[in-house]
């Protein structure tokens, strides 16, 4: 299995795109956000295919293809250099998705990239802190609560 994902992880590092989202990616898109909020974001009740469009209105979408299959993707809000979605496609993570279509994110922004992680996501937090994000803020308001995290390698 080891011999297996590392096999996985180096083809990954050279055979991932990263690519501007085109109109036909919206539906597998759509559905890695759907998935991955049903499995891991219990505060969102009666999430919807719908909502990727909604919630990424206006924004810079990238997506991480293998092959042919979209496996990741985020989503920029440019004019406030904020890291609105990213999301890796459920059985790929840990492959280094995340981390590339973060460094995207971080170049194509002049200010330091800032994000939201809800405070129950540790994995997202754990993820972030590798990268060289810090904290910056706690909304104790906020329901679900979430920390702003801004790039500190910027």
């Amino acid at each position: 299995m080891a011999n297996q994902k590392s096999f996985l992880s180096n083809k990954l590092a050279t055979e991932l795109v990263l690519r501007a989202m085109r109109p036909e990616d919206s539906d597998a898109v759509a559905r890695i956000y759907l998935e991955s909020r049903q499995h891991h974001f219990s505060w969102v009740k009666h999430p919807k295919l719908a909502d990727f469009v909604t919630d990424s209105h206006g924004e810079r979408v990238m997506v991480a293809v293998f092959g042919n299959e979209i496996v990741g993707f985020a989503s920029l809000s440019e004019w406030d250099h904020f890291l609105h979605l990213l999301f890796v496609k459920e059985g790929w993570q840990g492959y280094g998705i995340g981390a590339r279509l973060l460094e995207w994110a971080r170049q194509a922004v002049n200010e330091p990239l800032e994000l939201k992680v809800v405070v129950a996501n540790l994995d997202a937090q754990r993820f972030y802190d590798r990268e060289g994000f810090v904290p910056v803020r706690k909304s104790q308001l906020a329901r679900p609560q979430n920390v702003t995290y801004r790039d500190g390698r910027k």
